[in-house]
Order: C-alpha cells, then sequence, then structure tokens
C-alpha cells in the first residue's frame, strides 16, 4: 500500500482507513501452478473458521487471538482480537492456535497461553465464552483446562495423565469435535518431541471435562505431530494433524481414517497439503474443516513472501534462511472418492 503525502482532515481519514482496510499483497504470480490465498493481508498461521449468521469468522495464532470476518460479496477483512485479555493464571505472550465454535447459545473459544513453570515459552489451555462470534471473549480464570501438574498455575482440569517417554513442555492446538448425540470432546498436543495428540471428553458446557472424564492418549508421532482436527462422515472418522516444523516449506499435513473416535492404531498416515501435492506451497498445514451447505471446507495456512502472494522456496526457513515471509490463508473444497479426504478444488483462483 503507497504512502500518500496529504494534508489536514485528510492525513487523519487515510490513517484510520489504514488501520480497518485489508492490507492487499503487492505482487501477485498469475501464471504460477499453484493455488493463491483467500486472504493475504497479514499473519493467519493456525486458522480456525466457522459459520455464522451472516458469513464466517476467523481466529489465527496472535496477541489476544487475532480475528477477521468474512461476509459475501466483501471478503475476509481483519477486526478486534478475540480475546477481553488474558486469563489470570497465563503470563504475557502470544496466544497460539485457537479454535472457536459456537456451543449452545453461547461462542466457546479455546486456546494455548503461555504460563510459567513449564520452561520458556510454554503453555496451558485455557477457554473462554462471549455471547456473539465477534464479542470480546471472556477468559475463565480460575483454572486452566488442561496442563501439566508443574505449571504455576491453579491445577488444571485435566493434568494429561500416562505421558511415560514424553517431554512436559506443556500443550497446544486446541480443537472442538462434536460426535453423535452432541457428544463433545477436546483434541490437543503435547508438545515438546517426541509428540502427542490427546482426546479429553467434555460436559455439555464445553468449558470442562465430563464427570470423572480424562485425556486419553490417541497416538504420539517421534517427530513433531500437531493441529489436530477431526471430520466424522457416517460411521468413519477422519483425523487430519500437520507434521514436522512449522517454520520451513517442509510443513505438511496429513490425515490418518478410523471407524472409531478413540482406536487409531491401525490408522495409517497419508499426506494430503505436501509442497508436491499443492504445486509449490510453502509449509501447508493448520488444516481446519467447515462443512457449510452440503460442501466440505478445509482451511490452512502457508508461507508467503512479504507483500506478495509468491511461496518462498526451500531451503527457506523462518528467521534463519530464505526471504521475509509471512503465513497467508488458503482454502480449498475437500471430496471424499475412495471414502478419505482428497482435494477437489483450490478456492484461491
Amino acid at each position: 500500500m503507497g504512502t500518500w503525502r496529504l494534508l489536514g482532515c485528510v492525513v487523519v481519514l487515510a490513517a484510520v482507513v489504514a488501520l480497518v482496510a485489508p492490507v492487499r499483497a503487492e505482487t501477485v504470480d498469475r501464471a504460477a501452478p499453484y493455488p493463491r490465498p483467500v486472504f493475504a493481508a497479514d499473519r493467519t498461521g493456525d486458522p480456525s473458521v466457522a459459520r455464522t449468521a451472516s458469513g464466517r469468522v476467523l481466529v489465527a495464532t496472535g496477541p489476544l487471538v487475532r480475528r477477521a470476518r468474512w461476509e459475501p460479496g466483501r471478503g475476509w477483512r481483519w477486526t478486534r482480537p478475540a480475546l477481553r485479555r488474558l486469563p489470570r493464571w497465563a503470563r504475557a505472550g502470544e496466544v497460539w492456535a485457537a479454535d472457536i465454535a459456537r456451543v449452545g447459545r453461547r461462542w466457546v473459544l479455546y486456546f494455548a497461553a503461555p504460563v510459567r513453570g513449564l520452561g520458556e515459552g510454554r503453555r496451558c489451555i485455557g477457554v473462554a465464552t462471549a455471547p456473539t462470534a465477534y464479542a470480546a471473549f471472556r477468559p475463565v480464570d480460575r483454572r486452566p483446562l488442561v496442563c501439566h501438574a508443574g505449571a504455576r498455575t491453579p491445577r488444571a482440569a485435566d493434568t494429561v495423565p500416562g505421558t511415560r517417554g514424553l517431554p512436559r513442555r506443556g500443550v497446544i492446538d486446541p480443537s472442538l469435535f462434536v460426535d453423535r448425540g452432541g457428544r463433545r470432546h477436546l483434541l490437543y498436543k503435547t508438545d515438546g518431541i517426541p509428540s502427542s495428540i490427546r482426546l479429553l471428553p467434555l460436559g455439555r458446557s464445553g468449558l470442562a471435562p465430563a464427570p470423572g472424564a480424562v485425556s486419553t492418549e490417541l497416538f504420539r508421532y517421534d517427530g513433531v505431530t500437531e493441529n489436530p482436527v477431526v471430520l466424522r462422515r457416517g460411521d468413519t472418522y477422519h483425523l487430519l494433524t500437520s507434521e514436522e516444523d512449522w517454520s520451513r516449506c517442509s510443513y505438511r499435513t496429513m490425515v490418518r481414517t478410523s471407524t472409531t473416535l478413540t482406536d487409531w492404531s491401525a490408522a495409517r498416515p497419508v499426506p494430503l497439503l505436501t509442497r508436491r501435492s499443492t504445486r509449490g506451497l510453502c509449509g501447508p498445514g493448520g488444516a481446519d474443516v467447515l462443512v457449510e451447505g452440503g460442501r466440505t471446507l478445509m482451511f490452512f495456512h502457508g508461507w508467503v513472501r512479504r507483500r506478495t502472494t509468491v511461496p518462498p522456496r526451500p531451503p527457506f526457513w523462518l528467521g534463519h534462511r530464505g526471504p521475509a515471509a509471512h503465513r497467508a490463508l488458503y482454502a480449498a473444497r475437500l471430496a471424499f472418492p475412495d471414502g478419505r479426504p482428497a482435494i477437489a478444488r483450490f478456492l484461491g483462483r
């Protein structure tokens, strides 16, 4: 966006417009074979997208949870952050990989906030509520929803039991899944290597575990596995995860399939989004799914060079090698030709 030297009230008006209007990428490679973002204005890492009465809402990693809205004919535009403030048990820092959903008559936000006691930058999972998707979400201050027992916080509702052989470096990437009969579950990831994906049954409010429930491990991985999202079609469950280093082009989205929500022992991970399968996207991960009007949509992030929609090429490594970049929002429609998710088409063109 260019800089204009104007006088008087015009300068003030331009400044206000710059704060609320989407920032457009300056360079678009229209002849490129890879998909283009649906929203490239700024950082949209770890997106969660939900349907609202007038369109869609997006939350993403950032201070107090970055938030945007989409309405037909208007596209995506940023609005104020989702969280009113951090919960009292958290320390200052960015909030990672939030998940937004409507639960009953209110909206619920799950998020991973920094805490003391587990090491620098480690996080616990909290929850917040609001009457609408665009109101300020009020966090639950009494205690975290999920956290390792060693954190300097009030004892969490779920203290991640049975993690022998795993580092106690915090928990991140919460994701709500609603099964048949309205049964609610929270998926999350234990941080560090090896890493694991866990499942916690929730009560009807979505704010606490179901009576007597504790989380269980679905599977663990020798490297990095994260951002769990479950999609059910008929009697089949599909678990999407991101694998490897989020700051490189090799970051990818995998899918596992099972006939039960709690047993993934026989599920073989299959690539869904990679740099090769997307014809050049860098680090396609953080996928979320949205079933809307009979269509299954998937939203995910990928790296683009600053002020462009052009993905960096390997050997890109954020902060170490390659150009300045940020994560933009991509979208695709899913099909299920053999009972497994596959890309029907990308929505960025």
